[in-house]
Parts: structure tokens; sequence; C-alpha cells
């Protein structure tokens, strides 16, 4: 959530919120209910017109998207989820196009901006 944090700062403030978004998407959906997820919302802050945050109830698109994207989740010690740490590209279409380590947000959004329509 940080690094979407400062992705959303500055998206905002290149005033880019017309060109990307950022998407969380939940790997929990017995846990992550409507309310949790509107509380983890406002936690972070999130401007609707920058970051949304979803998850997938049924457990095959959820599978299938975790395959397409290459991520791997394993149950954690607190009832939480381990997930490998990127952040993935995706086209308007819903293509993913590249994945670029958390570290390099910057380099993502750069990316993101250059194969913008």
């Amino acid at each position: 959530g940080t690094v979407f944090q400062q992705l959303q700062h500055q998206i905002r403030v290149r005033g880019l919120d017309d060109k990307v978004g950022l998407l969380s998407v939940s790997f929990d959906p017995a846990n992550d209910t409507s309310d949790a997820l509107r509380i983890y919302r406002d936690r972070m802050r999130m401007d609707p017109n920058i970051w949304r945050v979803v998850t997938l109830s049924s457990p095959l698109d959820r599978r299938q998207l975790l395959d397409a994207f290459g991520i791997i989740v394993i149950p954690a010690p607190l009832g939480e989820f381990e997930h490998n740490a990127a952040l993935h590209l995706v086209t308007g279409s819903g293509r993913l196009f590249r994945i670029v380590n958390y570290e390099d947000a910057t380099v993502a959004l750069d990316t993101a901006l250059a194969t913008a329509p």
C-alpha cells in the first residue's frame, strides 16, 4: 500500500489521473469484505479517480488472475497472506505487458505513461 500511496501522489501531482490508474486486488475474499475494503481504502486515502481496490469472489477467476500475472500467494502466520511483490503494468484492455520491481515505482509510472494512449 505504501508504494501505491507514493504512486498516487505522483500521479496527482503530475496531473496524470486521466492517463494511468492503480488497482489493488485482494486475495482473501473471506476476510476482505466490502466493509474491510472500505476501511482499507479510507486508511490508505485512496483517490477513487486514481486508485481502486477490488476482490474476486470466484476461486476460478482468482486462480486465473494469479496464474496469468505470475503471482504466488501463501498464507502467513497471522491469518494474512504473503505474495511476491511487483508492479504489474496492464493496458487499458487488460493485457499484462510488463512486471516491474516495487523498488522501481517511478520506472513503472514512466513506462505506463509511455504506453498510454
